[in-house]
Order: C-alpha cells, then structure tokens, then sequence
C-alpha cells in the first residue's frame, strides 16, 4: 500500500486545481529534511507530514515560501475530486445557496484581512464592458452582466471546481474558454452550455493551463500555454496544434501589431523569452539581458505586460531566488520588442538581501524590506494602457510605480482594509481594460478606475468561500460561520450585516461551532464569541482553553461536541485527549488519554454516558474507533476489520438507541485508494458487529462526513467530495440527493436545522441549504443551562433541544419541586429554593408526531455548607480531580480561573493550583471570578476567625497592572462587600517577567485576613477570588484556608437584639438592645479600628460625625455573644 505513492500522484496530477506551484530552491542543500522530503517527484505524504511535525517539534515556527507550500500542497489531497456517473436525483427538493457570497468590509470585528472568495482570474469583455467573467480556485467560473455589481455561477452542472485562465471573444461576449480538469473548455452562450475542445492529441494529456490568448483581429486563432506545451487553434479551439513542447506560462500580443508574440517558457531553474513574428508558427529565442541564474540560483516564474502607450515595450516581472535573497527577482524592460532587456528594478542586482535600496515587493511586509514571499504562488503584472509608466505588480501585496519601474510603493498592506487601496493578500491576475483595473486575489474580485488610487470590492453573488469548518444554530439556523482558506471565519448572524457576512479574525482558519442553546455564543479557531447583533458594535470574545484539532486533512480535525442535556458542557478533542467543560469552554478536565489524536466525538442522545470516538495517529497509520459506556471512564475497541486501514472515520449515532451507530470511511484523497463496497457501515449493538450498507451507487464515490437525522427510521446523510447521498431502514439504496447543488462540492460539514425542516451544507463553495429528504417524527431532548443549583444560582434556564418543527410545535414541560412545576413554553425558566434531586419531563408534538422523554434526578440542588469550629478548619488545596472544586463556581465570563499543576508550589514541590491566564488574554478591565462554597463561621465572645491563601505573581510591566480582589458576601451571594484588593506592583511577589511566567519556590507568599475584626462570626460567607485582567501575567493561587481561634458552642441568645438607627446617618446613631452592657469597637473597611468604647445601661449612643463618609463596622460584645452591624455615614 504505501509503496503505491506513484500512483497517488498521478492521480492527484489530474485534482481540479489547475494551479502547479512551483517548488522553491528545490536544489539547495540547506533545506530542512521535511522540504527535501516534500519537493521529491514522489513524495511520500505520511512521511513529509511527520518531518514537518518533528521539526517544529524542536524549532519554532516561521511562516516562508516552504511553509505556505506545505499548506496549500496538503490542502490539495482534501480538494481532489472525480467525475461520477451520477444517479437519477428521487427528490424535487433543491439545494438554495445561502453564501458567503460577499463580505461587510466596514463593519466592527472585520478581519484584518477580510475576504471572501479565492479568485484566480478576471477578464472584461471588448464587445460588452460590462460584462466580466471571473475564474475561481474551488468554485468554477462566474458571470457579471453590470460591471461586477452582481455574479451568477455558469458552470454549476459542469464538473468543474478550478478555473485558472479564461478568455473572451472579443466580437461576442457569449463566447468564453477556460481552463479546467486538465483541459480546455468553451462555451458559446454564455456559460449555459459547455463542450470540452482541443482535439484528441491534446486532450490525450493533462493541461496546466496557464494562459489562453485570442488572436486580437481573427477570433478562431486561439493560443495555449500548457505545462505540456504552447498550442495554437485555427478553428475556434476544435482543433490545438502543438508549437513547441515545454513547460509555457505567458502569451502576449504586440498591442499594434497582431502577428507578433510573446511568450515566456520555463525549463529547469530558468525561465526563456520567445517571440513570434508570423502569428506564433516560428518563435525565436532572445536573452541580451534577460535574467540568467547561475546554477546554485533559480528564477522559475516570470509575468510579462505590454501597453498601447508603448507598443515595443515589455515589462517583465522575474521571481526567483539568486545573491542571498529571494522573492522578487527583478524587474526587466525591453523598448525593442524583447530583443534587448535591461535589469530595471529593484537594486543593483538580481534579487539579493532586501534592504531600503533592494526592496523584495513579493514578501509581506510593505516596506519591502523582508525576505521570499510567495512568488511561486501568487503573480501579477499590467501596465497602465495609456500611461506605460505606471507598472502593477501583484504578490502577497499590490505595488505601483509610475516612473517607468524606477521606485515602487506599496498603498495599502494585506492587512490594511482600513486604506482606500486595500486589495487581499495573494494577487493572481491584474488587467487592465481601458481606465477599468481589476484584480483577482485569494479574496475575491477587486476593482479601480482611478488607476489603483481607491479599489473597491466587486464580487457579490460568487460563491466561492472555502469552508475547513463549518457550524450553525440549533435554535438559530441563521447563524452560523466556519473556518476558510485565506479569508479567516466567515460569519452569518441573521441580517445583522452588509449582503449578511462579515469576514472576522483572519488567516486560514478550520473551525466553526454554535452554541446549541445559545446561539448568540459562538467558537472560531479565536476562541469564543458573544454575537453582538450590531453591526457597529464589535463582537465580544473569551477564550476557550482547549479548542479541538483542526487539520486541512479530511478526518483528522476533532470538534466540540456538546452534551446534549447541557449548552455548557462540551467536550474537545484536543492532541491526544479527549477533555470535558462544564463552564462553555472557560476551563476544562482531562476525560480519557488516547494514544493518537482525537478526531470525530459523538455522543449518545438517547444515553450521553455512550461516547464514540475516532483517533487518528498518522496519515498511513491504521484508525481507530472506540466506545464509553461510562462517559469516558473506559474504552474498548470497536475498530472493524477493513482493508485500507488508513482510511479515517466520521460517526453519528441514532437519536433514540446509543448502540445505533453509522460510520463512514473517509479517504484523505479524492481518488485513491479504489475502496468501493467498503465506504458506510452500521452497528445496532455498539461496534460490536458491523453491517455493510455501502452499494453500487456509491462506486467511485468518496465521502467526507456521515450525520444521521433525527426521529427518522434509521436516515442518514453522506457528505462525500461530489455531492449528497440519503438512506433510511426502508431504502434498499442510496439515493442522490443534489439538484441545484455545483458540480462537484465537496462537503466540509452537514447539519440538520430541524426547527425549519432543513439541511445545512458547509462546503468548498460557500454554504447551502435544502429542506430535510423526509419528513420524520420529532425526537424530544431536554437541555438546561445547568443541572447543579443552590442558593446563589437557583434558576434554571431550560432549552427545548428536540429535533421538531418549530413553526406548530407544542411543549408539555414537567418540573416536580420547580417553581412553576408545569409550562408550555419553549425554553422555561424554573426556580428550585430546597434541597434535594428532581426529575424532568419533556413532551414534544408536531405536525409529524409526538415525541416524550423523563431525565431523573436531573437537577440537583446542592445546600453544601462547611462548618468551623474549635476542631474544624476549612482548607481547599485545589488537589481534586475536578475544576472547579466541588460546589465551588466559575461564572462565564470573557476568560476564566484554571487548574494548573506547577513545579515548584508553596511548599516548593509539584503542586496543582488554580491560575489566571493574563499573559495570553486581552481583556483589560474584565473580571473573572472564583466562588466557594458557604461556609459557617465559628462563634463565641472572643472567637477570631481568619482567611489565609498563598499567591504567586510576577506581573509584565508597569503598563500592564492585573489585579486581584477578594469579596465575601453573608447573603448567599446576592450582595459582595470586598475585603482586600491590590493592583500591579503592590500584588507583584516578584520582579517583572516579559515571557509566560511560572512561579518559583520563593516567590510564594502567604496572607492572612482576620474575618472576625470585620464583623464576620457566626455568620455563613462566601468568598469570591476576582482576578482584573490588564494584559500582563500569570496570577497563581492555593490553599486557602479558613481557621479559627477561641469558638465555642453557640449559646441560646434569642432573648437578645440589638438594633443600630438611623442607618445610614450623618454619624449620631443610637443602640436599642436587651443587653445591659456593652464593649462596642468601630472598623471601617480595611479593618482599621477607629475608635473603641462601652455602652452601659443607660448611655445608648454613639458620636462619629467627625468620620469621614462610607461603610464602617459597628462589633458588639458582652459576656454571652458578639454581634457585628454594618452601618453608613453620608
């Protein structure tokens, strides 16, 4: 099997990316193993990804040339498609796309690269400028009929993913070719109707077709720049003649004169000029002064452009690598049709180190001052029609020189959206039309008609986002998102913006999530959101400390998987573990350690104790599937015995049996290996056995995601790389299920939106949605916010998590010992005030049937309070398996207290803590609080009762001040009075750290707070740890402890009060009590004593006018009790 690898490539030589990135100083020797391994004419995938890993294993992390290859080239594998003979569509239902179709470029938490669409090309019509037709990288070709104000897809039932270059008739706007599937293809109106030309010799191989030329007076000349050849039709493309072999990237016209070309061809670590002046039947070859590398040098890719202004001219952009630079190799121009070049820009020489002189306008940064780039990968070039002296270039950025390519500046960086010349990283194509400039980039389509001084986007209606992760709302279907290639998450909230999409974060992001019970909540490869519903208020973040893995390789990536009693709880794969939250991703439990990465989680609805689980260990190695039936304690292999074990799985599992499961075998190629009659499995008993559902229909086919739907006889859905497939119980086959859906898609990612009736798509080409295949009776599930209340937290917000018709839906809620114990509402709200544990009941209905469920003993209402006494003391080390501590909390907010186990603790050995991230988290202002349980002080007339706790801190810098407060509260947490605070230096336990800092042996102190001298005996407190965020370092803290001195036995004292009025005063109070006399001592909040006194029997007053205003404690003592009172001066 692996020895194979021959046949893999050949395969992938013929995916749908018409694009060949050529391989960056392949002949170097300092190359790292993993490039050396990669650039082989049969690289072995399972290899290169395990070099790749070992070495950034031991080296960090830098984004370059080899990088950025590794990305896309492993990308490929997962956007490889074949043509497959379809069956008959059974269903009238039709796929409707829902986007992203554009971006809201101006709206808050934009990306600081927003886009939306990966672009290859963009042509403008000569008959008709206002039609353009545009080639994408996943999404085929498209049409605009106003000027790029509007697009329609024209190759939606032509399997076609990749266009990589189109041209246009230039008396007939309906007639187009382009490049696609490693041939040629053209269409005579319009895009309705495509025929594949270019005779059986050409078609006999497969193209890379890197540009396509019409002769500008004679349209049936046509011309082909092909990896295999240059090419020439005489007949409209019916019929391509090889010209010359080799590896061709550029065609050219003299702009006055049609009979003479040009045309740039690479060979080995060189690029050549050639020029036709008999219509391209001879070419001749010219290289006084074109670049020249030396042996140990590459120049590989060159760009050429011409302009009317100055027909002779020639502008060539050269990349490569030569002088100990690489990027931009020079600009070069030609004033006699390529005869003779002169080295125009940029330094004295060849590429070389870039510097202030020697600017590398291919890297990414717009001063040009940093080295490679992706020159391999994204170029461009085109000179102003009009003015020769204005020259384009395109590369990660767009550079202009108006002085004839003498200077270039940069007018706005990749990720400057902010600027009026902003156009996304990664330029393919820039053309000149008149004064119109269009650009095609990873983004989408950009245009100028000032010359580039402003450029504005123009692409909606293409449907060309590059879903790796994809999620919407369980209660909110119009909400959803998803990672994408080169244009961050794309997020949809409703309505909320511009043509409904906002591009957020930035990069190539994976993931996608919503919150089922929540849908204002949702989880990127950023970490977590609160939607704002306002375009013009940003969207609010927390962080999310273990997100699941993520992967470009189909199978690999894991996911958050909720419980689906609880919106709070999730699980993630993250590395090798499988982890559980209970706080919506705040901090999290390790469930199980596997021996390879977590890939696809599912848990049983119908018995979440069932977990299913799928690990992948490497790209050859043999996956595996497991099963819990104790919520993760244990696991036994369920693997079945398949060939090509290497193969990955996706799993879902029956709504109403958690032994019903169905997986899918999901191949990391899009044509190898041939695993037909192996591709979908069932189990009605947990894994045990297996049962084949896979037939003949499915021959050729290759699936990417498995998702069962609810209430359904055994219904599935299978994603595959092609289309959509559904099967139940009753069928005896699969059927197709794709009309209206563009051939081929590729699916990322089904989701079932029950309350409409509908089916979600997550795809390669943006999203799509249809309604359900059947209609099937609801499935009832009972969800709630928690399940743990008490005192503090004793509502319950419920959620309606069946899979049900939303529209004509009603709800029969039973809650025993609730307030209220019954509602029809969707989502109550339920209040429990007694401790105890409580059943739920759940009846659904609609217009398909009726659906119960009884979870018992679902919420518990937990009253754990701990006592100090003479004997008792309180500790809590954080040493549990659990975090938070048992009846301890951690409210949501924008970040949260962890578990952490340190090296060196208080005690200076290996401890397990709870800490605050601030070194990684910017929320300057933010809280996050940590809650005990209540606890009952001890009493007595002399009883102290105090808090100690050891801290750790190092802070960042004296800009950056995160506090830490301590609050207590003797009402169950419904008020807070704070009882210590300290800020930045003053909290500091040691010297400033700029790196992530974790604690030393003697950096621990110690704190101590007597609780009695505020006025706290005999009373039941919580206490609430807050840590203020500021952006600087790591807050460590442990063992706090309550103890107590001098507590006896609370005496009979109801025959006893006192009373202190007015209150809040001017600072006269007057003492109404039963006792004759009285020792009295006043503190105010920091636990300063102020004044000290005794009342006797008939003096009941006290004097502190000459106080300053605020909260002062008032304790009271005589021979029986104490008794403390708060009180205000105004």
């Amino acid at each position: 099997m692996k020895h194979n690898i021959f046949i893999i490539l050949f395969l992938t030589s013929l995916n749908t990316f018409s694009q060949i990135e050529k391989k960056y100083d392949k002949s170097s020797d300092k190359l790292p193993n993993w490039v050396k391994l990669m650039y082989a004419d049969e690289p072995n995938v399972g290899k290169v990804i395990k070099e790749y890993e070992n070495y950034f294993k031991i080296n960090s992390f830098n984004k370059n040339k080899h990088t950025q290859y590794y990305k896309r080239w492993l990308r490929s594998f997962s956007r490889e498609t074949l043509a497959v003979k379809k069956s008959s569509n059974k269903s009238s239902n039709n796929w409707e796309g829902i986007g992203p179709w554009d971006f809201d470029i101006n709206a808050e938490s934009r990306s600081y690269a927003p886009g939306a669409a990966h672009l290859y090309t963009v042509e403008q019509s000569k008959s008709n400028n206002n039609v353009l037709y545009a080639g994408a990288a996943t999404a085929g070709a498209w049409r605009s009929n106003n000027k790029g104000d509007n697009w329609f897809h024209i190759t939606k039932d032509f399997h076609l993913s990749s266009v990589y270059a189109l041209e246009i008739d230039f008396q007939d706007e309906d007639i187009i070719y382009i490049s696609g599937n490693g041939g040629l293809h053209k269409s005579i109106d319009g895009g309705t109707n495509w025929n594949s030309v270019g005779g059986s010799n050409f078609n006999s191989q497969s193209h890379s077709i890197k540009d396509i030329k019409m002769h500008p007076q004679n349209n049936q000349i046509i011309f082909i720049a092909s990896d295999k050849g240059l090419y020439k039709s005489t007949d409209g493309g019916i019929l391509l003649i090889e010209i010359m072999s080799g590896d061709f990237q550029e065609i050219e016209f003299h702009p006055s004169s049609s009979d003479t070309m040009y045309f740039i061809k690479q060979d080995a670590n060189f690029t050549e000029f050639y020029r036709s002046n008999d219509n391209g039947d001879n070419l001749t070859l010219f290289t006084n002064g074109w670049p020249a590398p030396s042996a140990n040098d590459e120049q590989k890719r060159t760009e050429i452009a011409v302009s009317s202004a100055a027909p002779n001219k020639i502008v060539a952009l050269a990349t490569g690598s030569a002088n100990g630079g690489s990027g931009l190799y020079g600009i070069y121009i030609s004033y006699d049709k390529g005869e003779n070049w002169t080295f125009r820009c940029c330094g004295s020489q060849p590429a070389g180190v870039p510097s202030a002189n020697n600017i590398n306008m291919m890297g990414w940064q717009p001063s040009g001052l940093d080295d490679g780039g992706q020159y391999y990968y994204d170029l461009a070039l085109a000179v102003n029609p009009n003015d020769a002296n204005i020259i384009h270039v395109g590369g990660v950025n767009h550079w202009i020189s108006f002085d004839d390519g003498q200077t270039f500046s940069c007018p706005a960086k990749w990720s400057e959206p902010h600027k009026k010349g902003y156009v996304h990283a990664d330029i393919h194509d820039i053309n000149y039309f008149g004064n119109d400039l269009w650009f095609a980039c990873d983004g989408g389509v950009f245009y100028s008609d000032n010359f580039g001084d402003s450029i504005y986007k123009k692409m909606y209606g293409i449907e060309g986002t590059d879903f790796w992760g994809f999620g919407a709302g369980f209660k909110d279907g119009d909400v959803m998102l998803g990672g994408t290639y080169h244009n961050g998450t794309l997020l949809k909230d409703n309505n909320t913006y511009i043509n409904d999409w906002l591009c957020t974060d930035g990069g190539d992001n994976y993931r996608g999530f919503v919150n089922f019970g929540n849908p204002r909540i949702a989880y990127s490869d950023y970490g977590g959101k609160n939607l704002s519903g306002d375009r013009n208020v940003p969207i609010a973040s927390f962080s999310i400390e273990k997100k699941p893995n993520a992967s470009y390789i189909i199978g690999q990536s894991s996911q958050i998987e909720f419980d689906p009693r609880c919106y709070n709880w999730m699980y993630s794969g993250n590395d090798t573990t499988l982890w559980l939250s209970k706080n919506n991703g705040a901090s999290f439990e390790a469930v199980y350690h596997f021996n390879a990465n977590v890939a696809s989680v599912e848990v049983a609805w119908s018995n979440p104790d069932f977990i299913y689980v799928s690990t992948y260990p490497g790209w050859w190695d043999k996956k595996y599937l497991y099963k819990s039936e104790d919520a993760g304690q244990s696991w036994i292999d369920i693997t079945p015995a398949l060939s090509d074990e290497w193969i990955t799985y996706d799993i879902t599992i029956s709504s109403n049996d958690e032994n019903t499961i169905w997986i899918s075998r999901n191949s990391m190629y899009g044509s190898y290996p041939n695993y037909d009659g192996e591709k979908v499995y069932k189990s009605t008993d947990g894994g045990m056995n297996w049962v084949n559902l896979t037939t003949n229909t499915l021959d050729d086919v290759f699936p990417t995601n498995i998702e069962h739907q609810r209430g359904s006889d055994g219904g599935v859905y299978l994603g595959t790389r092609d289309a959509v497939y559904y099967r139940n119980n009753t069928m005896p086959d699969w059927v197709i299920y794709d009309n209206n859906l563009p051939k081929p898609t590729i699916s990322t990612q089904l989701i079932p939106f029950y309350r409409k009736g509908q089916l979600f798509n997550g795809t390669n080409r943006s999203a799509y949605q249809i309604d359900l295949f059947e209609d099937t009776p609801p499935s009832a599930q009972i969800s709630a916010d928690k399940t743990n209340v008490n005192c503090m937290n004793d509502t319950v917000y419920f959620v309606d998590h069946s899979a049900v018709r939303a529209s004509n839906a009603t709800w029969n809620w039973s809650f025993p010992g609730g307030s209220p114990s019954t509602s029809n509402l969707e989502d109550p709200i339920i209040v429990y005030n007694q401790a105890g544990t409580y059943d739920v009941s759940l009846t659904v209905t609609d217009q398909f049937g009726t659906s119960s469920q009884t979870l018992n003993n679902f919420i518990k209402y937990d009253d754990t309070t701990s006592a100090i006494t003479s004997s008792t003391n309180y500790k809590q080390d954080f040493e549990s398996m659990t975090f938070p501590p048992s009846a301890w909390q951690t409210p949501n907010s924008s970040f949260s207290w962890q578990s952490i186990i340190v090296d060196s603790g208080s005690n200076c050995l290996p401890n397990k803590v709870t800490y605050v991230d601030h070194y990684h988290i910017s929320q300057r202002g933010d809280e996050a609080f940590l809650i005990s349980n209540k606890v009952k002080l001890g009493n007595g007339p002399s009883a102290i009762n105090y808090l100690t706790y050891d801290y750790s801190y190092s802070g960042f810098s004296s800009a950056h001040d995160d506090g830490f407060r301590i609050d207590i509260s003797n009402d169950c947490g419904h008020s807070w009075d704070s009882i210590y605070g300290a800020f930045g230096a003053d909290l500091a336990t040691t010297s400033y750290q700029s790196s992530v800092w974790f604690p030393t042996c003697d950096s621990w102190q110690t704190d101590t707070i007597n609780l009695s001298s505020l006025g706290y005996n005999n009373d039941t407190i919580m206490l609430r740890f807050v840590a203020i965020n500021d952006y600087g370092n790591q807050f460590y803290l442990d063992n706090i402890n309550i103890n107590g001195d001098n507590i006896i036995s609370t005496k009979n004292i109801e025959n006893y009060s006192l009373r202190l009025y007015p209150n809040p005063s001017n600072g006269s109070f007057s003492v109404l009590s039963t006792f004759n006399n009285l020792d009295y001592e006043i503190f105010d909040l920091m636990g300063k004593s102020i004044k000290k006194g005794k009342l006797l029997k008939n003096e009941k007053t006290i004097n502190l006018a000459a106080e300053k205003p605020g909260i002062y404690l008032a304790v009271f003592k005589s021979s029986y009790t104490t008794i403390t009172k708060k009180f205000t001066i105004y």
